[in-house]
């Protein structure tokens, strides 16, 4: 499949000029260590909180039925990631990676952790590289990277410096890059954006 070649692809084929001037910088995400803005009750574990991340940009994140939401800035609540997540059980890795250009934002890189259960009773535990375009208004995912991809953190920038300025989050599916194959519909819920083509309704 075309997606089992990418990253060999990726690394003839030349940066465009975002991607040279494009840096990381990262920020760290410890819910024990967030503002708690609420408790759900009837979700067990599940809340909400805002934890620090750069500049004007907030993490926000929410939990519950054992899964994650995550948005970024003052309008994380109205932003399409932060009805986006895996369709397994999941949770977040402790560090954000925020990708910059002119000093501000355009895309982060959020480790996510999933178990699936299956049907002969041993969970699947997969890692996962979740792309997101970030601007003043919106956020939503870009791609999913097996973490056993290979050069997964370099897909993961580069997917991110190619794709967050035209990405549109009503529109486009985000890219699928594993061995195991499949579309984004098969891993995650929520894309493309709530109302985009490819809702349920």
């Amino acid at each position: 499949m075309k997606r089992l070649v990418f990253p060999i692809i990726l690394s003839l084929a030349p940066l465009s000029a975002a991607a040279d001037e494009a840096t990381s910088v990262y920020s760290d995400l410890d819910l024990k260590k967030c503002l708690k803005l609420a408790l759900f009750e009837d979700e067990g574990e599940g809340g909400e909180w805002s934890c620090p991340g750069i500049k004007d940009h907030e993490v926000r994140v929410w939990e519950g039925d054992l899964r994650s939401f995550v948005g970024f800035g003052k309008m994380a609540p109205a932003q399409c990631a932060s009805m986006q997540t895996f369709g397994a059980f999941n949770s977040l890795g402790p560090r954000v990676e925020w990708r910059m250009s002119a000093g501000k934002p355009f895309a982060t890189i959020l480790r996510w952790f999933t178990t699936q259960n299956t049907d002969g009773g041993n969970p699947v535990k997969q890692n996962w590289l979740v792309v997101t375009k970030v601007s003043d208004k919106e956020a939503c995912h870009i791609a999913y990277i097996d973490t056993k991809y290979a050069e997964a953190n370099d897909v993961a920038r580069q997917r991110a410096d190619e794709e967050a300025a035209t990405f549109n989050c009503a529109k486009d599916m985000p890219e699928v890059f594993s061995s195991l194959g499949g579309i984004a519909t098969d891993y995650a819920s929520g894309i493309p954006c709530p109302g985009g083509p490819y809702r349920e309704e």
